[in-house]
């Protein structure tokens, strides 16, 4: 298994190496002062598989590759768990297995980031204030709270928000996590219960912070592309308040 992944892994590399040396000269040409910067996108990726691609506003390609290295980092580290806690080798073969292709997922979304940032030119969200697209990209934010719960309301500069709801929702993830490994040590089904209770908890917030996000960025800056201004007006039958709204 970890040989054949190696061998994809470096088919993979090799193909792109002439494609990105044949459009060196071509990339010179298309790069301008709109483009994003490519080494930060790959940076954002090295740290966090599939952010690149979320900075770069490739939505789909960025859950992917998170949702396939992440899944795979998780079971890796829970079989060397159950390997450390001596329940057999099998268990740490399944640990180096899962280990090697979430690795394979990870150096492929540096190559998939690395290659689009240096030969497309992308340039990330470019909406405007009040225009039929809004500033900030409601699926953007909301795709970026549901691979890190807060990180949308960040991206929408609601900070305080985003450490709240990341607070919240990282307790009830490490709840769920404590409540999971004790009711596998001890198969006590209070445990389970507790597991099951949590979770409620957590779907409930994970999915408020996602439509959070999503209503955040459509409301971003809102306030700021129209002006709410009340005069009194004074007339021969009525006294009132005239209310006007300038965009």
């Amino acid at each position: 298994m970890k040989t054949l992944i190696r061998v994809i892994l470096i088919s993979i590399l090799l193909s792109y190496i002439p494609l990105a040396a044949q459009d060196s000269d071509a990339v010179r040409e298309v790069k301008s002062d709109s483009c994003l910067s490519a080494t930060a996108a790959l940076v954002r990726s090295l740290i966090v598989p599939g952010w690149g691609q979320i900075y770069q506003e490739r939505l789909v390609n960025g859950t992917f590759f998170y949702g396939a290295s992440a899944t795979f980092y998780y079971r890796s580290f829970f079989y060397l768990y159950h390997y450390k806690k001596g329940n057999g080798r099998r268990f740490l073969n399944r640990f180096q297995t899962n280990l090697s292709v979430a690795i394979f997922f990870h150096v492929l979304n540096l190559v998939d980031v690395s290659d689009v940032g240096w030969r497309e030119c992308p340039q990330g969200w470019q909406g405007k204030l009040l225009s039929d697209e809004p500033v900030k990209s409601p699926w953007g934010a909301s795709l970026r709270s549901a691979v890190l719960p807060g990180w949308g309301q960040f991206y929408n500069e609601s900070y305080f928000k985003a450490v709240g709801y990341l607070a919240v929702d990282g307790y009830l993830f490490y709840k769920i996590r404590e409540a999971d490994i004790r009711y596998r040590d001890r198969r006590n089904t209070k445990y389970r219960d507790d597991r099951s209770r949590y979770s409620w908890y957590f779907g409930v917030a994970y999915f408020l912070t996602i439509a959070d996000a999503f209503a955040g960025a459509y409301l971003f800056r809102f306030d700021e592309a129209m002006q709410l201004t009340f005069l009194p007006e004074i007339n021969r039958n009525y006294i009132g308040i005239n209310a006007s709204v300038s965009f």
